[in-house]
């Protein structure tokens, strides 16, 4: 790897000597910029076609959007491709990568009408067909999207894009042999295939391989920085190490990444709680809160908060909704033990609390360890041992 990663970087200094010699050549930037892409580098490949005397032309233009949605800035990548759409007209891949950025920005319902216009103008490409299946799983029906790509498989082979699709949308909906197979074929067409690289990753955070996952997830992360879901899974994983700071700032990251996912919230909560600030923690539930009032573990979550501050009517009221909403919630049982150690009844509850920890440590996204170490402490009020 070491003799790969130094070729290609010895490959892109010498592009650039060239493309320094000659500025204008339009080859040598768009050779630099494909390099800079494959090693992971999308900003730096934009920096190169921006400085270029072509940069406003369409092929660069284009070049760049594609880019800038590799590198997770959307918002940019959708203001050159209206730029293209006004001057170019309706084109396939125009039409795809637009509605395709839509789809990152969470504007579902323009993603949707983008996805049918380029379908009555172009046709049922595959390109186009694949973003309604990513459509359909961002809606939450993995289902439909697993169906509409078997469809098309039926109709000829899925290239790498499509399998690893298929892969998520099957792991999303709980078929991990298959997914985990899918993920496999992907990954056999392209080494850094993203939806591929996310299943794999997730598999082995579920099977209790951290350091499995983090290898992944990096991978991910280096062709798709911006990725909301690696970054999440990657602060799990480091959290599950025991790493809580590296997880705390990872899973930041993650949800500004995609800031309506709840899980995210819930492990930057736990992050946070378990290092001891139960404010900031609180904070996090409240942004799950703000998401979804419906959602039992957010209203553990904070009852816990008030619990462990000694608020005990608070967390009693929040008690009482997340078992009304959640009634198998593990933070609730948590909050339980809580309050009877508030009211001297500790003794009595030390053989359920043991329980708690030997069953429930991991789904927390802490090794065991790490975890009756940590909700020990906060229990007991002493900071955490481990940091």
């Amino acid at each position: 790897m070491y003799s790969i990663m130094f070729r290609r970087d010895s490959r892109a200094a010498r592009l650039r000597v060239f493309l320094a010699s000659d500025p204008s050549n339009e080859e040598l930037a768009l050779a630099l910029a494909d390099e800079l892409a494959v090693d992971g580098q999308p900003l730096d490949a934009i920096s190169v076609l921006q400085a270029h005397p072509a940069a406003q032309t369409p092929s660069f233009k284009h070049l760049s959007a594609q880019l800038a949605l590799s590198a997770g800035d959307y918002t940019l990548a959708l203001q050159w491709l209206d730029d293209l759409r006004l001057s170019a007209g309706r084109a396939p891949a125009i039409d795809h990568d637009r509605a395709f950025a839509l789809l990152c920005l969470g504007r579902l319902d323009a993603a949707r009408q983008e996805i049918d216009a380029a379908v009555e103008a172009h046709g049922p490409l595959p390109a186009l067909l694949l973003l309604r299946a990513r459509l359909s799983m961002l809606e939450g029906s993995p289902e439909q999207a697993v169906d509409a790509l078997k469809a098309l498989e039926r109709e000829q082979p899925l290239d790498a894009q499509a399998a690893g699709v298929l892969a998520l949308a099957l792991f999303d909906q709980g078929n991990d042999a298959e997914a985990a197979a899918r993920a496999t074929q992907a990954l056999d067409l392209q080494a850094f295939q993203h939806e591929a690289l996310l299943v794999l990753s997730a598999q082995a955070l579920s099977q209790r391989l951290p350091e499995e996952a983090i290898a992944g997830y990096q991978r991910a992360l280096q062709t798709h920085p911006g990725s909301g879901r690696a970054l999440s899974g990657l602060g799990q994983a480091q959290m599950m190490l025991g790493d809580l700071v590296a997880g705390e700032a990872t899973l930041q990251l993650a949800t500004r990444a995609m800031p309506e996912h709840i899980g995210t919230w819930h492990a930057l909560a736990w992050s946070q709680l378990l290092q001891g600030r139960r404010d900031d923690a609180r904070s996090s539930f409240e942004q799950a809160y703000a998401i979804d009032r419906t959602f039992g573990d957010t209203h553990a979550g904070l009852a816990l908060v008030h619990a462990l501050k000694g608020e005990t009517a608070q967390a009693e009221d929040a008690l009482k909704r997340a078992k009304r909403l959640s009634p198998e919630s593990m933070t609730a049982r948590y909050v339980q033990e809580v309050l009877l150690g508030g009211q001297g009844r500790a003794s009595s509850a030390e053989q359920s609390l043991m329980e708690l920890l030997q069953t429930t440590g991991i789904e927390a996204g802490i090794p065991m360890p790490v975890f009756a170490d940590a909700l020990a402490s906060l229990l007991s009020g002493r900071p955490t041992s481990r940091q």
